[in-house]
């Protein structure tokens, strides 16, 4: 058995921290109160310290590399490289406190082939949510990301398509029902790319099969659509209005917002400066309206969980938890809200009840700040612990 003792332990439902031991067992947490170490427990200190479920990050790319801005710079890697890539990429985001992801568009599968090395303890990462490729109609930007596009036109190869994606190990379908940012110069965001008989196709083959679909969504008309299909996620929703926002609100669709796409290319040099003229326009035109519109889902009760985009241009692996920054200080979320939006939140669309708490049966996933978080919430982008499944990672 192991003990985490000293701390100033997150109950994120109460958002107040509190003066108390974990015990942990089995790789979950069995014990909540003072510490009772038998002579052969293992005793993590971390006294001084504010200690935290793991963080999910609900809107990944493991396979991407982010120190470009072109992203035909990539398109030619093996897949050997793209794995070696996704490893490192894994790692990286472990060790900075993020404990679970969920990928939303990986390459050739062999993002699958990592998750299990991670299983198998023969690689480092948290633990792995996977959409396999996602699902577009025919586009050229297939030729930036050849390795993750499946290319589905018409219900029926939408549900072939699906059903491939399931066949692989896939725990989510990841539809395209708008056209992207970082995307050909023919590709339009403000358009919609799957039709709602489409959507409704993805949607219908995932839910029989108990899996969650995320919708790339960008465009207002693709975003009515994706929440008429019944997806369970509108990734990005920079065009929202109130009226779909309201929407979102009443059928219990998550947002997935990804303020660190933006956010963290502008803060990176070499990505601005090797992004080709098209792409760099489109970033710099969105940006201030999809933070408005995170801003105003909020403010219409729209559950949000966090997601970073990781993988895009300057959007580095590892640096996740500015996310919740960005939720706090440009949004306005409270430090808990945001802390919520990547725990409990984001576990509740994952449809992980043992993850996001530290609770008795909950994953002993966690995250330890030598900061109070409520008074300065970068303090998640310093972690001084992180332990997944009970095992310290970093210390």
């Amino acid at each position: 058995m192991r003990w985490l003792v000293g701390g100033e332990v997150l109950d994120v439902d109460t958002g107040e921290f509190r003066r108390v031991d974990i015990g942990i067992d089995g790789g979950r947490i069995v014990e909540l109160g003072a510490a009772r170490p038998g002579v052969d427990d293992d005793v993590v200190d971390v006294s001084g310290r504010w200690v935290l479920p793991g963080l999910i990050d609900c809107h990944v790319h493991l396979t991407l590399t982010t120190d470009t801005g072109d992203p035909m710079a990539d398109a030619a890697r093996t897949d050997a490289h793209v794995a070696l890539d996704t490893a490192a990429a894994a790692e990286r985001t472990l060790l900075a406190g993020i404990t679970t992801v969920r990928d939303v568009g990986g390459w050739n599968y062999v993002e699958m082939a990592v998750r299990d090395a991670i299983r198998r303890g023969i690689a480092r990462g948290p633990r792995m949510f996977l959409a396999g490729r996602l699902l577009s109609i025919t586009t050229s930007t297939v030729e930036y990301y050849p390795g993750m596009y499946e290319v589905a036109d018409g219900a029926d190869a939408v549900r072939a398509a699906a059903r491939r994606q399931l066949a692989r190990g896939a725990d989510l379908i990841k539809v395209m029902a708008t056209g992207a940012m970082l995307s050909s110069e023919t590709e339009d965001s403000r358009a919609i790319q799957f039709t709602l008989d489409e959507l409704k196709a993805a949607v219908e083959i995932a839910h029989d099969n108990f899996k969650h679909v995320a919708a790339h969504c960008h465009a207002l008309r693709g975003m009515h659509q994706a929440v008429d299909a019944g997806v369970d996620s509108i990734e990005h929703g920079t065009f929202a209005d109130d009226e779909v926002l309201r929407k979102m609100a009443a059928a219990g669709t998550v947002l997935v917002p990804t303020v660190c796409a933006g956010e963290l290319l502008f803060r990176d040099e070499r990505a601005v400066a090797t992004m080709p003229d098209h792409l760099l326009e489109r970033m710099r035109a969105f940006n201030d309206q999809h933070v408005e519109a995170l801003r105003r889902a909020r403010e219409l009760g729209v559950t949000i969980a966090m997601g970073t985009d990781a993988g895009t241009p300057g959007n580095h692996h590892g640096l996740n938890a500015w996310e919740c920054v960005f939720l706090h200080r440009l949004v306005g979320m409270s430090p808990i809200e945001a802390i919520r939006s990547a725990t409990v939140h984001a576990a509740r669309l994952l449809r992980q009840p043992d993850l996001g708490r530290l609770a008795v049966g909950a994953h002993a996933d966690v995250i330890a700040v030598d900061e109070h978080p409520f008074d300065d919430l970068e303090a998640l982008t310093r972690v001084s612990m992180v332990m997944l499944a009970g095992d310290v990672v970093r210390a």
